[in-house]
């Protein structure tokens, strides 16, 4: 089969991968240049979670995922996660954390948010009224090292990836007009994360462009630290990063924002990072090294959504682009093969139209 991908995130690059594999004539398409940073796959680490809090049928996937991530490992010839254990905290009571414990294979016991400073060796500190719940089957994933990866991966497989390229929009059926010339599928899978809403416009009410910041914070004695994932107002996620930096975002802070043209970070986001860093990282310095934008595509109830149009169902929606989709990346193409073959598993038939299932969110403050 004839298939054409439109956006080459990593989402993108694990269909394309994986389709090609299959022994389906692959086209990708991405309008901007290869390992670019303007969408929302960039990074040098992203945080895995085995076991995530926001609802059952991301468990399953990630689970799934990460017998996948082996696979990719090996054909990468280099780890691509750092297994280093996780925080799941918030305030007492907090719905995440609760999910989290109840969807762990091994639900131990809560820890009081005063027992992190000394688990810790004083590098996080927690409120003492707060829960937490420590979590093994927590990394970081290396995130532009897993897209080079895929890369290379996809042309091997027999994936034609073209970089640079436009696609004109809207997209309206099974032909393309790609900068000056056209070409006819027999299905179309867009993956193009912020701009995806301009593709098919039909969805383009479903899908919030956000502006999120992330920030490097450096240490004087560098050591390994966990992932934490915050309930608190901001939604407050960090994670190692290489240099022995830590990085912090805030999953529930920043705007509305078109993807073509996204504030670059300034000094109030640095300000408000620097708060989070300055309560929860006592051994690190208060002002981030350095920071990067990112975008986050949102539906309203922040689950992913994957759906073919109405208007042609050979044409498909494919948007896990809700600030943790990294983690699943493997399976992506898997899901993209069982709607092309019209074998879909429960998961994929989650994140229809049909089926919006519940998502605990992480941070209260939504603007």
């Amino acid at each position: 089969m004839k298939v054409a991908v439109v956006g080459l995130g990593i989402a993108g690059l694990s269909i394309a991968a994986r389709l090609a594999l299959a022994g389906h004539d692959v086209f990708g398409f991405e309008q901007f240049e290869p390992m670019h940073e303007n969408g929302s796959s960039h990074g040098d680490t992203r945080i895995m979670r085995a076991t995530p809090g926001e609802g059952e049928v991301y468990v399953q996937l990630a689970r799934r995922a990460v017998e996948a991530w082996r696979t990719w490992e090996g054909l990468a010839g280099r780890p691509l996660i750092e297994w280093t254990s996780g925080l799941m905290a918030g305030p007492r009571g907090s719905p995440f954390v609760e999910a989290c414990q109840r969807l762990s294979r091994k639900p131990a016991a809560l820890l009081r948010g005063d027992a992190i400073h000394p688990l810790t060796r004083g590098y996080i500190a927690m409120p003492y009224e707060w829960d937490v719940f420590r979590q093994e089957d927590c990394g970081v994933i290396a995130a532009d090292a897993t897209r080079a990866f895929l890369l290379r991966q996809a042309v091997k497989w027999g994936a034609r990836l073209a970089h640079g390229k436009r696609i004109s929009a809207p997209i309206e059926g099974l032909t393309l007009k790609i900068d000056d010339t056209t070409m006819t599928f027999d299905a179309v899978i867009v993956a193009a994360g912020a701009w995806a809403g301009r593709m098919l416009p039909e969805f383009a009410g479903r899908l919030s462009v956000k502006r999120r910041v992330v920030g490097w914070f450096e240490t004087d004695q560098p050591r390994m630290l966990p992932v934490i994932c915050i309930d608190n107002e901001e939604g407050t996620f960090g994670m190692p990063a290489p240099r022995g930096y830590y990085k912090i975002g805030l999953h529930a802070i920043g705007g509305a924002t078109e993807p073509d043209a996204v504030r670059e970070p300034d000094e109030r986001d640095a300000a408000l990072l620097s708060e989070q860093a300055a309560l929860l990282l006592p051994k690190h310095h208060a002002e981030p090294v350095r920071m990067q934008r990112c975008l986050y595509t949102v539906t309203p109830d922040e689950h992913f959504l994957i759906a073919p149009s109405a208007a042609n169902e050979r044409v498909l929606l494919f948007s896990a682009c809700s600030g943790h989709g990294f983690k699943y990346a493997p399976v992506f193409g898997e899901l993209a093969e069982e709607w092309l073959s019209g074998r879909p598993s429960e998961q994929l038939l989650s994140f229809g139209l049909a089926r919006r299932g519940d998502v605990n969110r992480l941070g209260g403050a939504k603007s």
